[in-house]
């Protein structure tokens, strides 16, 4: 299902209520020529968007636009999925909230069974010892480590080998700085076709296709139509 059910409702929430932005999740890339997106894409060359229509809301519509110029262009469009809770508004993200966090968030590194041919730096998983930390107490909260994973950590390389991180992009959201409790692990990943624990997910052939384009510093726009764009 591609440009489908998540981008009507998108387009009827935006035009029906009072106060919401004109934009929907087919306008993304108009909107960033109009400069009408409300968070910044620095010198992001692409900018990859996953808008739903509300909160709750846990299908996203995945738009992939391209700067010429002072215009922006879609070069790619996909429905995916967010988290089991839908979107927290911004800045309320919280571990273990089952929310993806809203925001604008750069793109800088990547991992996955193999490099698919993307500028971003790739860190290829082993069949063990690959973590990611999720403790909220451990100093290496919401930082990649290698050895033994906790009980609350991510273990990189089983969700590789399960599927949901044949191919992963790290989103750098609560990074610089690290703020503990406020959420970690959040990838740009392989969709189980089913919401993700916090998480934007794709089809593995369209987010390899997406990741052979970025560059590290390009963004992550992602959130409800109402809460990214401006009327």
């Amino acid at each position: 299902m591609r440009r489908t059910l998540a981008a009507v409702v998108g387009l009827l929430v935006a035009m029906s209520t009072f106060g919401t932005p004109a934009y929907a999740s087919d306008d993304a890339c108009r909107a960033l020529t109009d400069h009408t997106v409300r968070f910044p894409v620095g010198g992001a060359k692409h900018v990859v968007f996953a808008v739903a229509p509300d909160y709750g809301v846990t299908t996203v519509t995945v738009t992939e636009c391209v700067r010429h110029g002072r215009k922006w262009q879609s070069v790619r469009q996909v429905d995916g999925w967010a988290g089991r809770a839908g979107f927290a508004p911004p800045g309320e993200k919280r571990e273990g909230d089952g929310r993806t966090p809203s925001g604008s968030f750069t793109l800088t590194e990547a991992f996955g069974e193999g490099d698919p041919g993307t500028r971003l730096r790739y860190r290829q998983l082993h069949s063990t010892g690959d973590c990611w930390g999720s403790t909220v107490t451990d100093p290496r909260y919401n930082r990649y480590f290698s050895g033994t994973c906790g009980p609350d950590d991510e273990d990189l390389s089983a969700i590789m080998l399960s599927g949901p991180y044949q191919q992963a992009v790290v989103i750098d959201y609560n990074r610089r700085p690290v703020v503990p409790g406020d959420g970690s692990a959040i990838f740009f990943h392989v969709s189980s076709d089913k919401p993700t624990a916090g998480c934007i997910a794709v089809p593995l052939l369209d987010l390899t296709a997406i990741m052979r384009t970025l560059r590290p510093g390009d963004r992550m726009v992602m959130g409800i139509s109402a809460d990214l764009f401006r009327g």
